[in-house]
């Protein structure tokens, strides 16, 4: 069996880097508040509506941009190691060089062939983390793909 995609020290990883962000974020927000309580004990409703607005923007556009993507990420790192799984063995179609955001996640398009039930042939897709590097492989090579949903979670050529 070839090295796993991700490991619990990616997972880790993540969270310090969640947390570290949240601080970051916390800390203006919190200067932010200070001031609001201040001009409210001293009464002025423009400084607190400014402080309101500042306050709201920065937790909106920071969870927006720095956040967001993170929790997506872990959310799927956290699937992959933890989550209930499937394996399955199939030839290796294409992989599309394009990268498409799927729940958050940045991911190219894995293509695999398989068989359905009736025995007709069809092409299967899966979701491949675009951070990731991809196994090299040969077109109609057999891989050994571990999947939750459509998302890949470990694949290795068999």
């Amino acid at each position: 069996m070839a090295s796993t995609l991700y490991t619990q020290a990616d997972l880790d990883a993540m969270n310090q880097q969640l947390r570290k962000r949240w601080v970051l974020l916390a800390i203006p927000c919190c200067i932010l508040l200070a001031g609001l309580v201040s001009s409210l004990v001293i009464r002025l409703q423009w400084l607190s509506i400014l402080t309101t607005i500042a306050i709201g923007a920065i937790l909106i556009a920071g969870y927006d941009l720095a956040l967001k993507p993170l929790r997506c990420y872990r959310r799927h790192l956290n699937t992959s190691l933890h989550g209930r799984t499937r394996e399955c063995e199939l030839p290796f179609v294409a992989l599309s060089e394009n990268i498409d955001v799927v729940d958050g996640v940045r991911f190219r398009q894995l293509l695999c062939a398989d068989v359905d039930g009736k025995g007709r042939p069809y092409d299967r897709l899966f979701y491949f983390d675009a951070e990731k590097e991809f196994p090299p492989t040969e077109p109609g090579a057999m891989l050994h793909i571990v999947h939750y949903d459509l998302n890949v979670a470990n694949i290795y050529p068999v």
